[in-house]
């Protein structure tokens, strides 16, 4: 049966968005290479010096270096993720060297895509100059703290490839086109992918209601696309299960996450209220309230909006239900580990939204002053950058830059002092790519309460002790029991080892101490 789909609306504005929209192809192009050059200003010091970010994205790009050396994830490496992210570092080091650069560039990249799909969905909903809003939200959120270029990145960018399939039309050849985006997705965060895979059905379902289609079309286009996924999904990551075994790569991606991975505060509400108080930035007193109470709120507007669509025929509702139901499933899948960056990695969908929403409701001045604040904060998230004097530090790799106002700096430098590329070296993870060192255990890094189990104790304990590694860079709630989390923890085998085969010395500001092994 033919694709019968016909979207909500006046099709004579369908027709004239979808013109307009070809000749506004340069606003496309313009605002991704703006949102490009404005990544890369806040990611490097001119002309190319990196700016080392504290952040998850390093760790993926170390655990692409190991797959370089051999290594793979599940066998070889803990990750409790599917491991999509770690692969595309891997190859992008293959392809063009390794450095601690690379993340930076690839979160410029990532950026430019999303504002490319942001201002391509816009206008085909909005007209004139709230176009060009969403790239404006989206800019100032991102480069105000959210530049961490991990999965959570890839996997949005993935879901929006799939919206992007769908938003013109549900023929069976652009819904497998859909399911494989799933599938990538699901490559990156699996919860990710799944649950827009499930509101991608569910999108189907009202469809057929909606047009009362009795011919089970639905069903079919539900069909294509979850096996669509499952083959995109099996492709990657089948290789990777039949090396480790299905055993234990269901223990690390499915038992893992769902039993023990939020058991620390940073993955759950907990960590909420500790991250905001530690933030020192002013963005968090907007960041917050919009990532945690105006996002959701967005959904529900739409969704009371849609409801009274009796009155209003002739807006595109099929398009905008599409973004709802995606925006809700990736806010979903970062709900019960809430932060800001993860949060906000989901949000693309959200500020689309708001941004018809506020062109339909006549609110031009409110939606100026917030596009012209937007503009202000990541022009001056990038002046922060570019106008003070930073401070750099030498790495194996070449010359990079410290951000403002972290008290890391002292760390770093002496790192470069006392560190050669290829020692063995065990704690911080955000130090393995920018000196060049090497993890002699399974684990990038361990947790307290039920995050680290026994037998990964006791994993990162035997290659300690097999290679001897000289020395550890180490947050003294690890060697303190009952530190930073209620729970109690299985660290006390590592503890024992630390303190019978190492000292304490020195200290950093922060809460970072080296530990040296003693030769006995």
């Amino acid at each position: 049966m033919a694709d019968k789909t016909t979207w909500s609306g006046s099709d004579g504005n369908a027709v004239a968005r979808g013109a307009a929209a070809k000749r506004a192809g340069w606003q496309v192009a313009l605002l991704a290479a703006l949102a490009f050059a404005a990544c890369y200003l806040r990611l490097f010091v001119l002309p190319h010096t990196t700016l080392l970010t504290w952040s998850d994205q390093l760790e993926y790009a170390t655990k692409g270096v190991r797959i370089l050396g051999g290594e793979l994830p599940y066998r070889d490496f803990f990750e409790f993720l599917t491991p999509g992210t770690d692969l595309v570092y891997a190859l992008l080091f293959r392809l063009l060297g390794v450095g601690p650069w690379m993340p930076n560039l690839v979160m410029c990249v990532l950026l430019a895509i999303t504002i490319l799909w942001m201002t391509w969905c816009a206008q085909r909903l909005v007209r004139g100059w709230y176009v060009v809003l969403p790239a404006a939200l989206a800019m100032a959120t991102v480069l105000s703290g959210a530049t961490d270029a991990s999965h959570h990145w890839f996997s949005t960018v993935a879901a929006l490839g799939a919206v992007w399939v769908l938003f013109s039309g549900l023929s069976l050849g652009r819904v497998a086109g859909a399911g494989i985006f799933c599938g990538l997705a699901a490559s990156f965060t699996q919860t990710k992918g799944t649950l827009v895979t499930v509101a991608l059905v569910a999108y189907f379902l009202w469809i057929g209601r909606r047009e009362k289609d009795r011919t089970g079309l639905w069903g079919r286009r539900a069909l294509v696309l979850c096996g669509a996924a499952i083959a995109a999904f099996a492709a990657i990551n089948g290789p990777l299960i039949y090396q480790a075994g299905l055993g234990r790569w269901a223990w690390d991606v499915i038992e893992f996450p769902l039993r023990y991975a939020s058991s620390v505060s940073a993955n759950n509400w907990t960590g909420v209220l500790p991250a905001f108080e530690a933030n020192l930035s002013l963005m968090k007193w907007i960041n917050y309230p919009l990532q945690f109470i105006a996002v959701p709120l967005v959904y529900l507007w739409l969704f009371v909006r849609m409801h009274r669509a009796r009155r209003e025929p002739r807006e595109p509702w099929n398009q905008l239900l599409l973004l709802a139901l995606v925006g809700v499933a990736l806010m979903a899948a970062v709900a019960t580990m809430p932060s800001v960056k993860r949060l906000t990695a989901a949000s693309p969908p959200a500020l689309l939204l708001l941004t018809w929403l506020l062109s339909t409701s006549r609110r031009a001045r409110t939606a100026m002053i917030v596009g012209a604040a937007s503009v202000g904060v990541a022009a001056a998230q990038i002046a922060l950058i570019q106008l003070r004097p930073e401070k750099l530090v030498d790495l194996p790799s070449g010359r990079a830059a410290i951000p403002p106002k972290t008290n890391y700096y002292e760390l770093y430098r002496w790192m470069a002092e006392n560190t050669r590329p290829g020692e063995w070296f065990y704690g911080l993870h955000t130090l393995m790519l920018p000196f060049e060192l090497r993890n002699p255990t399974p684990i990038e890094q361990l947790g307290g309460a039920e995050f680290s189990q026994p037998e990964q104790v006791a994993e990162v304990v035997d290659g300690l002790e097999k290679h001897k590694v000289p020395m550890m860079i180490l947050w003294s709630n690890i060697y303190t029991p009952g530190a930073g989390e209620k729970a109690p923890d299985h660290l006390q085998p590592f503890r024992d080892y630390l303190f019978g085969h190492y000292r304490k010395t020195k200290s950093f500001s922060g809460g970072y101490e080296v530990w040296e092994r003693v030769v006995k």
